[in-house]
């Protein structure tokens, strides 16, 4: 009899636990039905884009009109944003409650075109290949003696591991140039020495700069040795010594 009852308990337990789970798996419900209904995403606004539309970056970004809000995994939208659309730099992504949300985009430009055997890629100044065009814009200096490791659009650029620390003077330089108003003046830029960077300037000068240098510094230099010469003088300016700047007029 003292058995019986034992097992009656047991299952009373057992039908209550049965009864709790089943009570919890029900509010569950409830709460992912209210989200649905009450966070379902009825707008996509695009912000920042000047080369690509707002439809373009919606696509992109993969959303859709009716999903929700808030089952939304925001690091993947931005890749796929970043993988389809390469001149996009930077995304961020916002809720706007109770039925928005916001895309703001911020995109790079070209700043220079790196050639090898297979072409010109255009890249941002932080090494992100953009595109391959024929040849660079206008205001674009075309690098050469890169060898390009399989290259793509939305990737970051990459010379090998024999040049990578040479491309990033590279983009250090073009950078560095742009803060000082003075990359529209550089032209074609060779990396291929081992023991300089060289590069043209207005036209009329080939500069030459240790790798291992400060290449703010050295901007300076040149733009002080230029404001020296007269403007119809060419020549070289070589900047390899420390501390130190020489012109060599006529080449």
């Amino acid at each position: 009899m003292a058995r019986t009852r034992h097992n009656r308990r047991r299952r009373r337990g057992r039908y209550a636990f049965l009864l709790k789970l089943f009570g919890f798996f029900v509010a569950l419900a409830a709460v992912i039905g209210a989200i649905t209904l009450f966070f379902r995403m009825d707008h996509i606004i695009v912000k920042g884009g000047e080369r690509y539309s707002e439809a373009e970056v919606v696509e992109a970004s993969g959303l859709e009109i009716g999903g929700n809000l808030y089952f939304i995994n925001k690091y993947d939208v931005k890749e796929a944003i970043f993988a389809k659309l390469p001149y996009v730099e930077e995304v961020r992504i916002n809720r706007k409650l109770p039925d928005t949300m916001l895309i703001e985009v911020r995109e790079c430009k070209a700043v220079a075109g790196v050639g090898d055997a297979y072409g010109v890629w255009l890249i941002s100044d932080q090494g992100k290949l953009l595109e391959k065009a024929d040849t660079p814009p206008e205001d674009c200096p075309l690098v050469t003696g890169a060898k390009l490791v399989s290259p793509a659009p939305s990737r970051q650029i990459d010379a090998g591991e024999d040049a990578e620390y040479r491309m990033g003077v590279v983009l250090t330089l073009l950078r560095e140039s742009a803060s000082r108003r003075m990359r529209a003046n550089i032209g074609e830029i060779d990396m291929s020495d081992e023991t300089a960077l060289s590069f043209s300037y207005l036209g009329r000068f080939t500069v030459r700069i240790p790798w291992t240098s400060d290449i703010g510094y050295k901007l300076e230099s040149l733009s002080t040795v230029v404001d020296y010469l007269e403007n119809n003088e060419t020549g070289r300016t070589d900047l390899m010594t420390e501390g130190k700047a020489s012109f060599i007029p006529g080449e």
